[in-house]
């Protein structure tokens, strides 16, 4: 029997979201079940054999419900080897991701009873038109970020190879 599998998240636009979403669909393809749900909602580790955090990082930092969910659920955690996976860059140039791995890497390290299982960073969404809190009223005013167009480099492909890879170790 295989074990289930948690996919814990925080979002902040809902593209982390989608992307968790996207990865217990193929977990369950790969006949893994699973539950999939935003941090917030999670009371406890307890009845999950393996657990993925999501996470996008931006300004090179997790959102403050990421390190809630850390500072909450240590006990367990420290006990787990969970994977996680980052959404950071936007743009296709290898020296982003080196970037966002080494901001989720800095991040990561302020827990160093956090072990984990593997730490994949993925290409992100962007769009101004649906930034979060506090970045929407920075969009307001004109700034730059208006005219950043609008990129989504999420590649699902290697988001559902991560994913059964996964799978195979569950």
């Amino acid at each position: 029997m295989h074990t289930s599998v948690l996919i814990a998240y925080a979002t902040r636009s809902g593209s982390t979201g989608e992307v968790a979403r996207f990865m217990g669909e193929a977990l369950r393809d790969a006949g893994i079940p699973n539950q999939v749900l935003p941090m917030a909602e999670v009371g406890s580790l307890d009845g999950n054999a393996a657990l993925i955090l999501g996470a996008p990082l931006y300004i090179g930092r997790f959102p403050k419900e990421f390190h809630r969910f850390l500072r909450f659920h240590r006990r367990a955690l420290s006990a787990m080897r969970p994977w996680c996976f980052v959404l950071g860059p936007t743009q296709m140039e290898l020296k982003h991701f080196e970037s966002s791995r080494n901001q989720a890497i800095k991040q990561l390290n302020r827990y160093p009873w956090l072990h984990l299982a593997d730490l994949h960073i993925f290409g992100g969404r962007w769009d101004p038109h649906k930034l979060p809190l506090p970045f929407s009223l920075v969009r307001r005013f004109g700034t730059a970020l208006n005219k950043i167009p609008a990129m989504d480099i999420r590649d699902w492909r290697a988001m559902r190879e991560w994913a059964t890879g996964i799978a195979q170790q569950a």
